[in-house]
């Protein structure tokens, strides 16, 4: 009962409170941002969208903010009527605020059916001149509030451009990126704080290839979170055993494993730690036994396959190839090989361009499934997930 007890009393680790490692991170951030947009990109899991929220929490003085999941937006004209609505939802009892955008709409502010914003003569509000207007209102407002700053915290924003080109076509997803540019950079009391799972230079490619030859990113810094440091991994994993009652005689050496086995993510050593045993003393060799046994499982709710199903997702056309490299790599006795020894093992599964190689190669670290290291070696970007390919693949 007493364990039960204490698992209760201890904080949620969701809150942005209990979100630890990440202050120096996000005080970088905030700096950053004093200057231009952002995107950061890692991997799903990492805890990009946890960063968010802490910051969103936490606003330092001389900022507003609004955040949005984009993943589920599908069309130009949700995007612009979500970035009207988090807008005057941020400047609700601002003098002035969106009074552009009251003019566009009508006096009867105009109607929102399906996510679609709808003037009053029944027609859909034009997308671009939504969000140009939104700006222009946002910005107007901010003169109104001496050394204050907008950022909008957009997450999943390739996978909503991904959407939009499905659904509406290449050349809407051109025009989104366009804006968003031209928007971000028109406007100084304006920020974006862009995030994806899924690297947005697949989409650009994608464009490219249509005939696209903007450049929309090069404006912003890329950041990136990574994995927590060890120590502060480590702290926290240490806080999970406690907060879960378990038994260890060893606290400090369960903590160290739990950490390192779960790559140093909290995401990882969150799941890890809820499937160890409530009544039996919890030691490194069970932990990594328990590891085993979910890297095992097919009812695993981690969903690890997602690192499986993406490569045939982002890599059409050379999939063999990506797999051969990731096989390679996950084989090896050695983790890190050099780009030659990757090229022998590859060759001899298939025939082999270096260049197409070398590219791959960087798209792989791009999309974070592999590093290179300071050797100029390739390894996986996070050991868990090579445990997890080595079973997976049968290696």
């Amino acid at each position: 009962m007493k364990s039960n007890e204490r698992r209760l009393q201890m904080p949620t680790p969701s809150k942005p409170s209990c979100i630890v490692g990440r202050d120096a991170f996000i005080s970088e951030t905030w700096r950053a941002l004093e200057l231009k947009s952002l995107y950061m990109n890692d991997l799903r899991r990492i805890g990009k969208t946890q960063i968010i929220r802490k910051m969103l929490a936490e606003l330092p003085t001389g900022w507003l903010a609004t955040f949005s999941d984009l993943e589920g937006t599908h069309t130009a004209e949700e995007f612009a009527a979500l970035v009207y609505k988090d807008s005057a939802s941020v400047l609700t009892g601002k003098k002035r605020a969106l009074r552009r955008m009251s003019a566009l709409l009508g006096k009867a502010g105009g109607s929102e059916i399906l996510g679609v914003l709808k003037l009053p003569d029944g027609q859909t509000a034009p997308w671009k001149d939504v969000l140009r207007t939104t700006f222009d209102d946002m910005v107007e407002a901010l003169a109104d509030l001496p050394d204050t700053r907008m950022v909008f915290f957009w997450d999943e924003v390739p996978f909503m451009l991904e959407n939009i080109a499905t659904r509406q076509g290449k050349d809407t997803a051109m025009q989104v990126l366009d804006i968003l540019r031209e928007l971000s950079q028109r406007h100084d009391t304006i920020r974006l704080l862009l995030t994806g799972s899924i690297g947005i230079h697949h989409v650009l490619q994608s464009l490219w290839s249509e005939g696209y030859r903007g450049s929309p990113l090069n404006h912003m810094d890329l950041i990136q979170p990574g994995p927590l440091e060890p120590e502060h991994a480590i702290s926290f994993a240490g806080s999970e055993l406690v907060r879960r009652g378990l038994i260890c005689a060893d606290a400090e050496a369960c903590a160290a494993s739990l950490s390192a086995l779960a790559s140093h993510v909290p995401f990882y050593i969150e799941k890890l730690a809820a499937r160890l045993p409530l009544t039996t003393n919890v030691t490194p060799a069970l932990i990594e036994a328990e590891l085993e046994r979910e890297l095992r499982s097919d009812n695993s709710d981690w969903d690890l396959d997602y690192y499986r199903r993406r490569v045939k997702a982002i890599f059409p056309g050379t999939e063999k190839l990506v797999l051969a490299i990731l096989d390679t790599l996950a084989a090896a006795s050695d983790p890190a090989q050099t780009f030659q020894e990757i090229r022998q093992s590859v060759s001899v599964r298939m025939e082999v361009d270096e260049e197409a190689l070398r590219e791959h190669l960087r798209l792989l670290c791009m999309d974070h499934y592999l590093v290179r290291d300071e050797d100029n070696a390739y390894c996986f970007y996070l050991p868990l997930i090579r445990r997890w390919w080595i079973i997976n693949r049968c290696l």
